[in-house]
């Protein structure tokens, strides 16, 4: 009987001579893609889900590793055969942390970050893991990476959780039913709501009533119609109109008075050639005593900012009839909302200094006509609130550390305009979250007692800082620091520290620990400066810094300020250096410090 043919081994896989080339150059195209400066860069898409920077990291390395493990399963390399997986892994890994130390510390504009190099070693273990499983269809032996994968996975995906869980916050918080967090529809209550129940979902424990300290102010509001539009007569036959949009192309002035209804009147552009030449301004107190006798009342003024901050130069005679014109519109390169607690019989208009629309076409003519309608509206003692919350100190509660950022923002500006207020300050009131999430975790439980503020009427000239202040819900000579945050959605330049220059030991602890974990790019200090809401404790002899971030979006105070606009490239850099700031001050488990 014939001896049965025994199935024969398959041979291990040879590389193919392609690979090598093709993973040295794809080396290559890594190194240039890394270390290319920032400001030469394209800019990148903004992902919801997923950061764009992340998947490009885990891709490039994917294919790296790919190409790699391929190339090293050759039979004159046994080890490296046997292994080829865990080497390739282990090469790739090293690359990227060579890359981020070159990114470093050759000032591209570029910084290196532990989340880069964790999605690199991400992309390299599945990058080799998917040439070892190419590989498995020609030698049975297998040598999992599964479990490096998983872990890595894992890291990434509980890194990532908090940033997709701050983006959703932003989004909230910026959402159209917010009504820009103002005073109109109840904006700034529905966000407080919002507020409150995450608040609860972490157990944190009220310092008044229901987290809430009430308090009242008054503001002007623009709840109703806002409409504008601009007619030329250029010839008898031809008359062009611009209907302008409200938040787009012009915004109404905090403290602007209301119409009764639609309303037309004549506009005049203001001639600059009245702070030099004398017979101009003659003309022009004559002009001005003609447009007030139009049978369109309330004329306007068009003037841009610039040439307004210049009227107090010019005599006073032609300042008072300038004064008497009932009406101002205000050209501007960039519409700046704002809100006030009065409001004037005046309509004020700043619109965006537009041409075509200010001049028809290159001519030179004066605007004609402009029909108008402002709805505004006085809110006296309009009644809101602070929001405050405390993780108790295992070892002094009685000693607090505090974090502050106001939730609040500009509201609606007409019936169809909000200002989302994203940037300013739903990313800051994000970070706030996210540092109260962490003290909240049982193994976190700080030593000293951390506060959370969440301030209301920030817009509206620090009211709900300083009322806090005036009527504190925990002893102020026991605040040991205080960190408000307030534009934290951005951070490709870095960040700056407020009072920075105040407080100049705490700053350098900071600087310290920036330098140690490479958070931020880079930080910068700042005097004292009434811009945020640590300034009345800073007032009040309460050590205080005010972080903001530098770079990115520039939106601010605008329709602008969009979720999508921020790339929270030092969200987590922030987190951290703020965490470690406050460990060093009390707030680490365990320490014990004196009073």
């Amino acid at each position: 009987m014939p001896i049965p043919s025994q199935p024969q081994p398959t041979p291990p896989l040879r590389a193919s001579r392609r690979y090598p080339v093709l993973a040295l150059l794809w080396t290559v195209v890594v190194l240039v893609l890394t270390l290319t400066p920032a400001a030469e860069m394209p800019s990148t898409p903004v992902w919801e889900l997923l950061s764009f920077d992340t998947a490009a990291h885990a891709g490039v390395f994917f294919v790296l590793a790919g190409l790699y493990g391929l190339a090293l399963r050759r039979r004159h390399w046994p080890w490296v055969a046997r292994h080829t997986g865990l080497a390739v892994f282990v090469g790739c890994t090293l690359l990227g942390a060579a890359i981020e130390v070159l990114q470093y510390n050759m000032k591209l504009g570029r910084h290196g970050e532990w989340t880069d190099l964790l999605s690199d070693a991400i992309g390299a273990a599945l990058g080799a893991g998917a040439a070892q499983a190419w590989a498995a269809r020609f030698a049975r032996k297998p040598q999992p990476l599964a479990l490096v994968i998983g872990l890595l996975l894992a890291a990434r995906a509980a890194q990532a959780q908090d940033i997709a869980r701050a983006r959703h916050t932003i989004e909230r918080l910026a959402a159209p039913e917010m009504h820009g967090r103002g005073y109109v529809q109840q904006g700034e209550h529905k966000a407080a709501a919002y507020l409150r129940g995450r608040f609860q979902e972490l157990k944190l424990t009220p310092l008044a009533s229901e987290y809430t300290q009430p308090f009242t102010l008054d503001v002007n509001t623009f709840p109703g119609e806002l409409k504008l539009a601009v007619t030329h007569t250029v010839t008898l036959d031809k008359v062009v109109t611009h209907d302008l949009v409200p938040g787009k192309d012009f915004i109404v002035a905090p403290e602007s008075g209301s119409t009764q209804g639609l309303q037309a009147a004549s506009a005049h552009r203001f001639d600059t050639l009245c702070f030099t030449d004398g017979s101009v301004q003659r003309g022009l107190q004559q002009h001005v005593r003609q447009w007030l006798s139009l049978p369109t009342k309330g004329a306007f003024l068009v003037l841009t900012a610039r040439d307004e901050q210049r009227l107090a130069t010019l005599p006073p005679p032609l300042r008072r009839a300038l004064d008497s014109l009932p009406n101002r519109i205000m050209l501007v390169p960039k519409l700046t909302a704002s809100l006030a607690p009065v409001q004037a019989r005046r309509i004020r208009i700043e619109a965006l200094n537009q041409p075509t629309v200010w001049y028809y076409l290159s001519q030179k003519e004066p605007v004609d006509l402009v029909t108008y309608q402002v709805e505004a509206q006085l809110q006296r003692n309009y009644r809101t609130q602070n929001l405050a919350a405390v993780v108790r100190g295992a070892a002094q509660p009685d000693s607090f550390l505090v974090v502050s950022a106001h939730y609040d923002h500009l509201g609606m500006m007409g019936r169809n305009t909000y200002f989302p207020g994203a940037n300013d300050n739903a990313s800051g009131v994000a970070l706030l979250l996210e540092l109260a999430a962490h003290y909240a975790k049982p193994e976190n439980r700080p030593a000293y007692s951390v506060v959370f503020l969440l301030f209301g009427a920030e817009e509206a000239g620090l009211v709900g800082s300083r009322y806090f202040v005036a009527h504190p819900l925990i002893p102020l000579k026991s605040i040991k620091f205080l960190v408000n945050l307030d534009l934290l959605g951005t951070g490709e330049q870095g960040a700056t520290v407020v009072n920075g220059r105040v407080f100049e030991a705490p700053y350098r602890r900071l600087v310290a620990l920036n330098d140690a974990h490479h958070y931020l790019p880079a930080l910068g200090a700042r005097g004292s400066a009434a811009n945020s809401d640590h300034f009345p404790f800073s007032e009040a002899g309460v050590p205080a810094f005010f972080l903001y971030t530098r770079g990115g979006s520039t939106a601010y105070h605008d329709v602008n300020d969009q979720p999508v606009a921020l790339s929270l490239a030092g969200f987590a850099g922030a987190f951290g250096l703020v965490r470690d700031f406050l460990n060093e001050q009390g707030a680490a488990p365990g320490i014990k410090k004196s009073r």
